[in-house]
């Protein structure tokens, strides 16, 4: 039952995660598609790198190795707060003065 509960979870993270990267131009699939992977492709390395750093961090302070399937959700809950505020600013339309 923990192992259901677990994958339902992280399925449930990943489809957040890929609703808040998802840059939606009404009646044009073609250009929705590519800036949701371009949006992707641009905060990956952000995350990733803030993932590398947690997770460091953690396994630091903890000394054991952390599981894979925990890296992926530190991976995650990094990449929906990323996407969150990048999507607000994205929408509020903030520029620099």
């Amino acid at each position: 039952m923990k192992k259901i509960n677990e994958s339902v979870t992280l399925a449930i993270i990943i489809m957040v995660y890929l609703l808040l990267s998802v840059r939606y131009f009404p009646g044009h699939l073609l250009k929705t598609l590519t800036w949701t992977a371009l949006q992707i492709l641009t905060v990956a390395p952000l995350t990733v790198g803030g993932t590398i750093i947690v997770v460091v961090i953690l396994q630091k302070s903890m000394g054991a190795k952390i599981p894979r399937d925990r890296i992926i959700r530190i991976f995650l809950t990094l990449g929906i707060i990323v996407e969150l505020l990048y999507g607000l600013y994205n929408y509020l339309g903030v520029k620099g003065t």
